[in-house]
């Protein structure tokens, strides 16, 4: 497969047998958003369960402590359910750790940009914009119990994008906030984070967390959080005997939220092209496709002591290497795990390519994008430095 195949040429026999039917489904259609379909209210409904069985725990902890305040037995048994309630409880989003915000003072290009280019997806502007050193992803996330509408932007990413995938990647993470996903609502992310949470205090299992901004692709060490240490010991304490319904719940709520998180992302992917056009959207997942091969003479070109205006220049002037854009899709369809939410970014790139959309013109220019570099330079300059770092 190559960028100049007919669309839709792709080794769809690699994907998990639910992503394959559902892509050989939407190829080469126009989508229509996803509606109220009786996937969406069971995961609905089971995320509620699932919220409910938290409160039922934490009460029943109350209620034994309270009762059995005298006995040893009854302060450990409750205060174990209270733990286990509270490492449970459900969270809203949050930008993750490291991450900085930005003022429309500070950026006022970036937001003026961003704007612009919400207002043609149909989504709110955002409220925040935040940085972040080392994050491959730029996210829309819903914060907070309020949830403001905020932009993560991961500066690495930005610093490898031409002008027109820096459009493409506004355009395409602003439509999620229209593209009626249930795993960016209040009620489902919760649920699944605590399902996996239920399942690391009952078993000390390592699982996957549910988070909208993804896993910065540029540790420069692990850690063991506390939190997990914490919830082994429980698990420990509690044992096994909970965990085969919980972990049913957590895999059927995972399957139902897949399917239709999946559609909506190539539904985004439509209407950010409808925005910004086709193009600058593809060539903008293909850079997420190409993520090692973006970063690695960025990081080399760090290492040597070069500037952020030396790696841009270098950014811009790079010819695009087709056979190798090829070569990374088709690699990067074995790596979809099954009920994933996200989908591979292949996959999304050649969807669109075989949809008639019309383009839209809401880009981004080499000027505007030159001004976002300055605006950003102290930003940039930081980024470099954490490259640098990392061996």
């Amino acid at each position: 497969m190559n960028l100049s195949s007919p669309p839709g040429e792709v080794r769809a026999d690699l994907l998990p047998r639910d992503a394959r039917r559902r892509f050989l489904r939407f190829l080469g259609r126009r989508l229509d958003r996803p509606g109220r379909t009786a996937a969406r209210l069971l995961s609905l409904a089971l995320s509620a369960v699932v919220h409910a069985v938290t409160a039922a725990i934490l009460a029943g902890g109350v209620l034994i402590v309270v009762n059995w305040h005298g006995n040893v037995l009854g302060w450990l048994i409750g205060g174990v359910l209270v733990a286990i309630a509270v490492l449970t409880r459900p969270r809203t989003v949050r930008p993750p750790d490291g991450a900085e915000e930005v003022t429309r003072a500070e950026a006022p290009t970036l937001f003026e940009a961003a704007d612009r280019i919400a207002g043609a997806v149909g989504a709110a502007p955002p409220a925040a914009i935040y940085l972040h050193d080392r994050l491959f992803r730029c996210v829309h996330l819903r914060a907070g119990l309020r949830r403001r509408p905020v932009l993560l932007v991961g500066l690495p990413l930005l610093l490898t994008l031409t002008p027109r995938e820096r459009a493409g990647m506004l355009g395409a993470e602003l439509a999620r906030d229209v593209s009626g996903d249930p795993g960016r609502g209040l009620l489902v992310p919760s649920a699944l984070a605590t399902a996996g949470e239920w399942r690391h205090a009952l078993t000390g299992m390592r699982v996957d967390s549910y988070r909208d901004f993804g896993d910065p692709v540029l540790d420069a060490h692990s850690a063991v959080p506390g939190g997990r240490m914490a919830s082994q010991v429980i698990g420990k304490v509690t044992g096994w005997v909970l965990v085969w319904p919980l972990f049913l719940a957590d895999l059927v709520l995972r399957r139902l939220v897949s399917a239709q998180a999946q559609h909506a992302v190539y539904y985004a992917d439509q209407v950010a092209a409808r925005a910004v056009s086709s193009r600058a959207v593809v060539e903008y997942v293909d850079a997420l496709t190409m993520a090692e091969s973006r970063l690695t003479p960025v990081m080399a070109a760090a290492r040597r002591g070069e500037t952020a205006e030396e790696i841009r220049r270098a950014v811009l002037s790079r010819d695009a290497d087709r056979g190798l854009v090829a070569a990374r899709r088709e690699n990067s369809l074995a790596e979809q795990a099954a009920w994933q939410a996200e989908p591979p970014t292949a996959l999304r790139a050649v969807l669109l390519e075989s949809a008639d959309v019309e383009d839209g013109s809401a880009g981004l220019g080499p000027g505007e994008s030159d001004r976002i570099d300055a605006e950003l330079s102290r930003h940039l300059a930081r980024t470099i430095r954490e490259l640098s770092r990392i061996t």
